[in-house]
C-alpha cells in the first residue's frame, strides 16, 4: 500500500513536469556560473585629446564585445541539446512514472526496481531544467553586459570620429597657411597683354600695363565697383597695413591689375581668399570672399572677376584687400591714388 501511494505521488510529479512545473529547482544560478569579464570605465585622464588613448579603449571594448558574443555563440547549441533532451526525458519520466505502466508479477523487488527508475529519470530531469535555467540567467547577463558594452563605446567612437575631423581640419588649415607662405615665395613676369579696365573701374592704360606693375602706381582701380567706404587695416602681427572696402549690398572682387591666381582657397577665418602675382614681385591679396571663380595658375585680365564679397551685417559687403612686394605688406593707398 506504501508502494502504490510512492508511486502515485510520482506519478503526479511526471505530470506536473510534463505540462511545464518544476519541482525543487533553484531560482537562481547556480555558483559555478562565471559573470561576464567587465570593461573598466575609460579613466580621466584617458578622455583627454589623444587619438592613441581613444583607439586603445575602443580596442578594449571591441575584444570584450567579441568576447561576449563567442560566449553567447556557444550556449546556444547546449540550449538547443537540452530542449530536445527535455521532452525526450519528460515523455520517458511520464510513461515510466504512470500507474498503468507498473510492473505486474514481479513481487516487491521489481515495484522497488521501478520505483529507482523513476526516481533517477526525475533526477535527470531535474539537473536539466537547472541546466537550462542556469543557462538562461547567463545569457541575459551576457545580453545586459553587451547592450552596457555598446552603450559605453557609442560616445567614445562619436568623440574619436569628431578628434580625427578635427584633426583633419587643423591639418588643412595648416596646408592652406603653408600654401598661403608659398604664394609669395617667387614670382612670374607681368602677363604679356593690355591690361583692360571694365567701364566702372577706370580708363584703359596699356603703355603703363605694358611697363611693368611699378607703372601702375597711382592709376590702380578699385578692387570693387561702384561705391565703397575706405578703412585702413594693421595686419595682426604687424608688418604694413591693409584695406578694409565696404559696399552697400552686394559685391563683386576683381583683378586690379593682369596676373596669375597663386592662391585660391579658404584662409583664416574660413572666408576664401584670392592672391594674384602681378610680376616683379608684386602680389595683391583678396580676402573674405564667399566663393573663388578662379584656379590657380589661371592668368587673369585686368578687372576680372574673381569672386563675391561676403556680407557683413548691415555693413554691406567688405573685402579685404593688401599689396605685397617680395612678400612684406606694402600700403595700397598710394597706388589706388588715395
Amino acid at each position: 500500500m506504501k508502494a502504490k501511494s510512492l508511486l502515485t505521488a510520482v506519478g503526479m510529479t511526471a505530470i506536473a513536469l510534463a505540462s511545464g512545473v518544476a519541482f525543487g529547482v533553484p531560482a537562481e544560478p547556480a555558483d559555478n556560473v562565471q559573470p561576464a569579464p567587465q570593461a573598466a570605465p575609460p579613466p580621466a585622464e584617458t578622455r583627454a585629446q589623444d587619438p592613441a588613448e581613444f583607439d586603445l579603449l575602443l580596442r578594449r571594448y571591441d575584444a570584450e564585445e567579441k568576447a561576449i558574443n563567442v560566449e553567447l555563440a556557444s550556449i546556444e547549441p547546449e540550449l538547443s541539446q537540452l530542449d530536445t533532451r527535455l521532452v525526450v526525458r519528460t515523455r520517458a519520466y511520464y510513461r515510466t512514472a504512470h500507474a498503468g505502466l507498473l510492473p505486474a508479477g514481479g513481487g516487491f523487488d521489481a515495484l522497488v526496481d521501478h520505483a529507482a527508475n523513476v526516481e533517477r529519470t526525475r533526477a535527470a530531469l531535474m539537473r536539466d531544467i537547472g541546466r537550462k535555467q542556469e543557462l538562461g540567467a547567463k545569457k541575459e547577463g551576457l545580453g545586459k553586459r553587451l547592450e552596457k558594452v555598446r552603450a559605453e563605446r557609442a560616445p567614445l567612437e562619436l568623440h574619436r570620429q569628431a578628434m580625427e575631423r578635427a584633426r583633419t581640419a587643423l591639418a588643412q588649415a595648416d596646408e592652406r597657411r603653408a600654401a598661403f607662405d608659398r604664394a609669395f615665395e617667387t614670382s612670374t613676369a607681368p602677363p604679356d597683354y593690355v591690361a583692360i579696365y571694365g567701364a566702372d573701374l577706370g580708363p584703359s592704360d596699356g603703355s603703363s600695363a605694358s611697363a611693368g606693375f611699378e607703372a601702375l602706381r597711382g592709376k590702380l582701380p578699385f578692387p570693387v565697383a561702384g561705391r565703397a567706404e575706405v578703412r585702413r587695416l594693421t595686419r595682426p602681427g604687424g608688418g604694413g597695413t591693409a584695406m578694409e572696402m565696404t559696399s552697400p549690398g552686394s559685391a563683386i572682387a576683381r583683378a586690379v591689375a593682369p596676373g596669375r591666381v597663386v592662391f585660391a582657397d579658404r584662409y583664416e577665418d574660413e572666408a576664401v581668399t584670392v592672391i594674384l602675382d602681378h610680376g616683379e614681385n608684386y602680389y595683391t591679396v583678396y580676402g573674405n570672399l564667399t566663393t573663388s571663380e578662379v584656379k590657380v595658375g589661371e592668368s587673369l585680365t585686368s578687372a576680372a572677376r574673381l569672386g563675391g564679397v561676403r556680407l557683413r551685417g548691415k555693413d554691406g559687403s567688405a573685402l579685404y584687400f593688401e599689396l605685397r612686394h617680395k612678400g612684406e605688406t606694402i600700403d595700397p593707398a598710394p597706388w589706388l591714388g588715395l
